[in-house]
């Protein structure tokens, strides 16, 4: 029905969100928001003190969760070196609290 990831950069005290994903017929009925709440629950146990995510598609719905746009290069060095900008992803970050 809906899944996501968080993964350690293991730079920068960062974290990666990533295949966020929820199904066609269960949209709109809070699933991206619940499972958002546990990767931010996830990322204060790390210890990260950002998160942030690559997207084509949800633009609007990151924006209205909090998070900024980010440019490339404040991406941890490694994760710059894999981004794939024929993707033209946008990237978002949140600062943890």
């Amino acid at each position: 029905v809906a899944c996501a990831g968080l993964k350690d950069c293991k730079e920068g005290k960062m974290g990666e969100i990533y295949a966020l994903a929820v199904s066609k017929d269960v949209q709109n009925q809070g699933f991206s928001a619940k499972l958002l709440n546990e990767i931010m629950q996830k990322a204060r146990i790390a210890n990260f003190s950002k998160i942030f995510a690559l997207s084509k598609h949800n633009t609007q719905w990151f924006l209205k969760q909090g998070f900024v746009r980010m440019e490339i290069n404040e991406l941890p060095k490694k994760r710059q070196a894999l981004f794939n900008h024929q993707r033209n992803s946008s990237i978002f970050f949140m600062d943890i609290q």
